[in-house]
């Protein structure tokens, strides 16, 4: 299959602010549901900006009960490759464990890429993209506090500062830096059992990895850093019964919180697509969102590790550091 021209030139332009250039070595990490035209696409982006390249793939398979990504897992291997690549192209989805942290720490950049190529085409950074994001990273750095409220009910506070801050921009132009393209957005996970408050999940917030919309109103109680009630009709009986399949109490943890800086990003293509097509990037990073998730904070520097994570990018929330807005009603508020 041969990319289109786009995407080809959507390929080089992110290779290019990754900083590919004729003395590195890509490996590009492939898997059964990546997309053949985004693999040759990169390629060819290789080929001009003279890198060369190695391609991988582990596999889809289930070992031991565990998702595909544990094949990495003991695989030296392939980590081993992954540390002797500039850049690992990860087409596939490895998980953020152990594995990728020594990956990383060998210098090594990662680029997740699992969105199709149409998604690609259409969302490709920019420097100003990247401005944004780091501007945006320096204000929830330097906060202590996290208000979000919404006119359907949410107010939550939580206590920040003791987990690192998640930093997305949609490209790797530093040693050992991982990103997910595409992407644009901050959040950090709370303080520990500082989260307090409601979260009402209204119509048209979306939940991943459900794929899907929410049509009736989800009440979350969370005390002490923990999901403690879920009230509503259908949709609350849903999540309701999805997170206790997990059996495991950390999944009702709050996890990372902030919000979404992508300015072509649209919260309503997630309904354009089937599921199995879009890992749902784009609302994850629409501009203004609001996101709030559950589970894990192993990725911030603590020790939660657990199975059952959710993001939920919300829509017309208000979001403030230390009382000052950066979002108002879903829209992003200019300091000054």
């Amino acid at each position: 299959m041969v990319p289109s021209a786009a995407l080809i030139r959507a390929w080089t332009k992110v290779l290019s602010l990754s900083k590919v250039n004729s003395q590195e070595i890509v490996l590009i990490l492939n898997g059964s549901h990546a997309y053949t035209e985004n693999i040759i696409a990169a390629r060819f982006a290789c080929v001009q900006l003279g890198a060369r390249t190695i391609t991988v793939e582990l596999g889809d398979a289930i070992v031991d009960d565990q998702p595909f990504s544990s094949l990495l897992d003991g695989n030296t291997a392939a980590v081993e490759a992954m540390k002797a690549a500039d850049l690992v192209i990860d087409m596939m989805g490895i998980d953020r464990g152990r594995e990728q942290n020594e990956i990383l720490e060998a210098g090594t950049r990662i680029l997740l890429v699992k969105e199709p190529p149409e998604t690609l085409v259409k969302l490709v950074p920019t420097e100003a993209d990247k401005v944004r994001v780091e501007e945006a990273a320096q204000r929830l750095k330097s906060a202590s506090e996290m208000r979000i409220s919404s006119a359907s009910g949410t107010e939550l506070r939580v206590k920040i500062g003791q987990y690192s801050c998640l930093v997305q921009y949609g490209y790797v132009d530093e040693p050992g830096r991982w990103d997910h393209w595409p992407g644009a957005f901050v959040a950090t996970w709370p303080n520990e059992h500082s989260a307090n408050g409601e979260v009402v999940l209204a119509p048209g917030d979306a939940i991943l990895p459900f794929k899907s919309y929410v049509r009736t109103p989800i009440h979350l109680t969370i005390k002490n850093g923990y999901i403690t009630a879920i009230d509503g009709g259908l949709d609350a009986r849903y999540l309701r019964d999805y997170m206790s399949s997990f059996n495991d109490p950390e999944g009702y943890a709050v996890s990372h919180l902030g919000w979404g800086l992508y300015p072509t990003a649209h919260w309503t293509s997630l309904g354009l697509y089937d599921k199995s097509r879009t890992n749902g990037m784009e609302s994850r990073s629409f501009m203004g969102n609001f996101m709030f998730s559950t589970g894990p904070n192993l990725e911030g520097g603590g020790t939660r590790d657990t199975k059952c994570h959710l993001d939920i990018p919300m829509l017309d929330c208000s979001v403030f550091l230390d009382n000052e807005p950066v979002t108002h009603d879903g829209r992003l508020v200019q300091p000054g």
